[in-house]
């Protein structure tokens, strides 16, 4: 941190003398010295600054010199004030004027305090001075003969080259941590738990789609969202120019707000926040740039090997889903450490963007649920969990954005095609009643997938007892009548056979099933029987 006036004022060796806090209370940190003598001054100070002045060019209060008055009517000349006054009364008045313009511009420039070097030209500090610091509340302390002042500067300066160099080191320190963290398979995650334990505050990734997806502190979501609302409308007035936000919030809370890119491509937005102040403003703009650039440098690669693995856990739910468990165990191996045991249970999540390759949410699972296996399919997200993780996964599904979401258990590696049915199943039934509708559902999803597979497989063990031709023959024109919708005409066409040889089957069939296929209920039932035989036999 670089010298505050507090300090520079305890230095010893340099005997400052206080005359006026100014309402300072010795915390503000000084950004520069600048020593003039000129009535001016105003015109070369910066914010921040100290001004140490002798006042060379300034009369003696006392107007005992005989040039004084001519230099009381320079200076006011050259401040834009009248330069008349007819006798010592008006002379003083003018000079308290002088003084007064003096110091208010020196105000208005945001200098931070005066430093008045005695025994050069004036004795002590005009009182005009003091008074015209004590009206605008500046700070004022005096510099004793004995001390120049380009020896207060050298403190100054040698306070800022070893914040300057402190600031390098930190920043090094900080830089490597943020890095070493955007390594990490989460990459999102850790970043975002690093800068904020770098920043002493707390920090957050927002998508492009505005869904907090990691943020280390959940009491501030709605700040962060309302910063990240900020830069996306910088954004749309800025355009590609647009890159970072920083600020000021409540008087002391810092902000900082980077969009990470790359070649085009938005990849989302990182806020980081704390309630430090004083110099710690130049390291934490700095520490939030770099934690954008340990994103920016790492997402790509990430995106790459999240879009690759993709693939693999759609193919190891599809295989779940046809019910080969052993086939899908041998590809979540690579991709997860955890291994299914039983029960468990599974969740359908929908809609969740499962098409986007840069779906950070859906990234995000493998760190927020660590006892789970995850995959898309079938356009829906598909969380494997153990009992002890349906906290987690329930927790990462309500701040996942997700719309709606179902649960079924699995008792065993045999329950899966029907734990992905009702699972959806148990999803249409949250879905009731919301702005979405379950008009879109199949007719699988409908039933209880168990009970119909049960009754599908007692339904046809009759046909097992007849010869492997004929079952072919009897299977191919059930499947052709349902397809014509029990037209035999239709259905002997498609066979290429006479209707007879149709009709012949049909009774064969009813015999066999124990259904009239005259009756709509018998024909419901035989559809759904066939769909799930069906299903089974393509697994």
């Amino acid at each position: 941190m670089s010298i505050t006036i507090g300090q520079l004022l305890a230095v010893p060796e340099l005997k400052l003398r206080l005359v006026h806090d100014g309402g300072c209370n010795g915390t503000e940190s000084i950004v520069w010295v600048h020593a003039t003598d000129v009535v001016n001054a105003a015109e070369f100070a910066e914010p921040g600054e100290v001004l140490l002045t002798c006042s060379t060019n300034f009369p003696l209060e006392d107007m005992s010199n005989a040039n004084d008055l001519s230099l009381l009517r320079r200076d006011r000349h050259k401040l834009g004030l009248s330069s008349s006054f007819k006798d010592a009364e008006s002379a003083k008045e003018a000079y308290d004027e002088l003084w007064m313009h003096y110091v208010s511009s020196l105000s208005r420039a945001g200098v931070m305090a005066i430093g008045f070097g005695v025994k050069m030209k004036h004795p002590v500090i005009p009182q005009a001075c003091i008074d015209a610091v004590k009206q605008h509340n500046m700070l004022l302390f005096e510099v004793p003969e004995e001390v120049n002042f380009s020896q207060i500067a050298k403190t100054v300066i040698r306070s800022q080259a070893e914040e300057s160099e402190n600031v390098q080191r930190v920043m090094y320190s900080a830089q490597r941590e943020l890095f070493e963290a955007s390594n990490d398979r989460n990459p999102i995650e850790a970043v975002v738990n690093r800068a904020a334990l770098l920043s002493s505050g707390w920090a957050a990734f927002i998508d492009t789609e505005m869904r907090i997806i990691s943020i280390s502190n959940q009491s501030m979501r709605k700040r962060a969202m309302l910063l990240a609302v900020r830069m996306r409308k910088q954004k749309e007035r800025d355009g590609d120019a647009a890159k970072t936000l920083f600020g000021v919030a409540s008087g002391a809370i810092r902000y900082c707000v980077c969009l990470i890119g790359q070649k085009g491509q938005t990849f989302g937005m990182l806020v980081v926040s704390t309630s430090r102040s004083g110099s710690y403003g130049d390291i934490f703009r700095s520490l939030g740039v770099a934690a954008a650039d340990a994103l920016m440098w790492s997402l790509p690669q990430h995106i790459e090997r999240f879009r690759s693995e993709s693939r693999l856990r759609a193919i190891a739910m599809g295989e779940l889903q046809a019910g080969r468990a052993q086939s899908a165990a041998s590809i979540m191996g690579p991709l997860w450490k955890w291994t299914p045991s039983y029960p468990a249970r599974l969740y359908c999540v929908e809609p969740f963007g499962v098409s986007n390759d840069m779906d950070f949410a859906t990234m995000s699972i493998e760190s927020a649920c660590p006892d789970s296996v995850f995959g898309e399919y079938e356009d829906r997200l598909w969380i494997l969990t153990s009992k002890d993780g349906c906290d987690a996964v329930e927790r990462w599904i309500e701040g996942s954005g997700a719309l709606d979401s179902g649960y079924a258990a699995v008792r065993g590696p045999r329950s899966f095609p029907g734990a992905f049915n009702k699972a959806v199943q148990n999803l249409l039934l949250h879905r009731a009643g919301s702005r979405d509708s379950v008009l879109d559902i199949t007719p699988h999803e409908l039933v209880d997938p168990d009970l119909a597979q049960m009754y599908a497989e007692e339904l046809f063990a009759p046909l097992k007892d007849v010869p492997a031709a004929e079952n072919h023959s009897l299977m191919a024109t059930l499947r052709e009548l349902m397809s014509a919708s029990f037209n035999i005409g239709t259905a002997a066409s498609r066979l290429k056979v006479h209707r007879h040889t149709v009709e012949n089957r049909v009774v064969k069939l009813e015999r066999l099933l124990g259904l009239d296929f005259a009756d709509e209920s018998a024909r419901v039932r035989l559809w759904i029987a066939y769909s799930f035989i069906r299903d089974a036999e393509q697994a």
